[in-house]
């Protein structure tokens, strides 16, 4: 019975670990590259921009990268896909990464920063993007 137990045990912190690679940088590169292969300038620079922002303040501040990273992701590919049923999947899983940090026992307060430094590099992204694209 102990051996079922612990068995259980390690299954969780191996989902654990694989719903935070969503966040990951190397994931973010994935995603990033992907999106360069629409040939969609404006969408592209959202992400750049987002990243290039996030790595920054993640510099300077304490915050977890996954759930920052992973909120980044999950903005700009809902935005793009505009479809309810991915959109709720995606909210889902982003809210099973965060989860999983919890459960993993991480920082807290990093996880929350890191959602913070998340939303305010996708919103200054999002905005500043659209703003250079209506000049041009």
């Amino acid at each position: 019975m102990e051996f079922i137990y612990q068995m259980k045990k390690i299954s969780l912190k191996e989902i654990a670990r694989d719903v935070i690679a969503l966040g990951s940088p190397v994931f973010f590169l994935l995603v990033l590259a992907r999106v360069a292969l629409l040939s969609n300038f404006e969408y592209l620079s959202q992400f750049v921009i987002a990243g290039i922002l996030f790595v920054v303040l993640f510099l300077f501040f304490v915050g977890n990268i996954h759930s920052g990273l992973g909120i980044i992701v999950l903005f700009f590919t809902t935005i793009y896909y505009s479809d309810l049923k991915f959109s709720i999947f995606a909210i889902l899983l982003y809210f099973g990464l965060v989860a999983s940090l919890l459960y993993l026992k991480k920082d807290k307060r990093e996880i929350i920063n890191g959602v913070i430094f998340g939303l305010i590099s996708t919103g200054v992204s999002y905005i500043l993007v659209k703003f250079i694209f209506r000049m041009i």
